[in-house]
């Protein structure tokens, strides 16, 4: 684009109605764009027009857009992990863009609020450099830089490329670079790292220690190393573990579809903590290696790299969206219709249907064979139905999706076995 300076960028902004302040600074953003950086905006509050469809506006919008501002403050992260509302419905259309690898310079992640010194953004953009306008003090220089993005025009240019090297030297006088490994944790403890499909558990603070208030911490990571919540194991835990293990999986946000693989790793926590003298946890690890658990000692002067997805869960791990919608699906909300009626059904109904044809897009390939299996299902969606029929169409669905994956999983686990003959 920077040679082309007759050509006007053309920029949708995707933002959440969090407050009137926040819509404030939106729509100053975006005068600003137009008036001082002569760029051309798309803006919901100058563009939609009342009685026109705004989800066509949306997605009209962002295919058409040359630049796509995402404004990620804490609400629009939520509602876009959730698939909540008008930002969920925007999710739906950018997500397959932004994993089927266009154009990466499209969309701009901006990030109005921090977790624990990371950006907040959306789960989609977890993976992308994003653009801070958190602190006010620094805004002219963020705007400075938003500025370079859109129109393309780098501060930092590559240098010029040189010569191609003299390869005809001897082998010991060429200079060979290691490629280092990602540091994930080098704290002076005993550690435990257990691998899940989706993410990994780190065991802190496991250690025995002679005082009541001793508690041993588990924290769940995505393979990108961004920390998703922490839970911990006291002795008073010990009577309602058990039963209130799917509460410790949503604290740690442990994916619902992955919740099987996370049950072997939560009891071996309490098992760490429930003792009265040091115990060898390496010994302890070692036993459930023995039936094939992913599960990691480390000593006290062992350095943690960031681990990397198992090749025994790397269908999980690929197929993870689709498996979490088979959740939601299966979800007693919607098999038996509880406490979901009329529009709430519909509506639940309409995002269910939009999310499996992206996902399944995005996770089989427009020409894979069951993907117009899974079309046919989708397209038997009638909104006008009797509600009963609606949550048949779940089940036909649901029954779709499960036949599909199980067909991906046998040629994935054939070809596994294939691998390691």
């Amino acid at each position: 684009m920077n040679n082309h300076q007759d050509k006007v960028p053309l920029v949708f902004i995707s933002y959440c109605w969090t407050s009137d302040e926040h819509k404030e600074w939106v729509l100053k953003l975006a005068k600003r764009l137009v008036e001082e950086s002569g760029v051309e905006v798309i803006l919901d509050r100058w563009h939609g027009v009342v009685g026109h469809d705004r989800f066509h506006f949306m997605e009209t919008s962002i295919k058409k857009a040359d630049k796509v501002l995402v404004i990620c403050d804490e609400n629009y992260c939520r509602k876009a992990n959730n698939r909540e509302g008008g930002v969920g419905t925007e999710t739906l259309i950018i997500t397959p863009e932004v994993y089927a690898n266009t154009v990466q310079e499209k969309f701009i992640p901006i990030a109005l609020a921090e977790n624990k010194g990371e950006y907040l953004l959306p789960d989609f953009f977890r993976s992308r450099f994003a653009l801070g306008m958190i602190k006010q003090e620094k805004f002219e220089e963020a705007y400075k830089e938003l500025e370079r993005l859109v129109w393309e025009e780098p501060l930092l240019k590559p240098p010029v490329r040189g010569k191609k090297p003299n390869f005809d030297l001897s082998e010991e006088s060429q200079i060979k670079s290691p490629i280092a490994e990602v540091v994930f944790n080098n704290r002076k403890e005993e550690r435990v790292i257990w691998l899940l499909p989706r993410g990994f558990l780190l065991f802190k603070d496991i250690t025995f220690e002679d005082h009541d208030s001793w508690a041993v911490v588990a924290s769940y990571y995505d393979y990108d190393g961004n920390c998703q919540h922490s839970t911990h194991y006291h002795d008073s835990y010990s009577i309602d573990w058990d039963r209130d293990m799917e509460t410790q999986f949503q604290k740690l946000s442990i994916p619902e579809a992955d919740w099987n693989w996370g049950r072997a790793p939560l009891n071996f926590l309490m098992e760490l903590r429930e003792v009265s003298e040091k115990v060898d946890i390496q010994k302890l690890v070692e036993v459930r290696q023995q039936y094939d658990y992913p599960v990691y000692y480390y000593k006290p002067d062992d350095t943690i790299f960031l681990p990397k997805v198992p090749d025994k869960y790397k269908f999980y791990f690929e197929a993870g969206r689709l498996r979490d919608i088979i959740e939601e699906i299966n979800d007693e909300k919607i098999r038996r219709g509880v406490s979901l009626y009329g529009d709430d059904l519909i509506q639940r109904a309409i995002l269910v249907r939009q999310s499996v044809f992206l996902e399944s897009l995005s996770y089989l390939g427009e020409s894979h064979p069951s993907l117009s299996f899974i079309k046919e299902v989708l397209d038997e969606f009638d909104k006008s139905a009797p509600l009963s029929d609606i949550l048949l169409w779940f089940n036909r669905l649901e029954g779709v999706l499960r036949n599909t994956l199980n067909h991906e999983w046998d040629v994935w686990h054939r070809q596994l076995k294939k691998s390691h003959n």
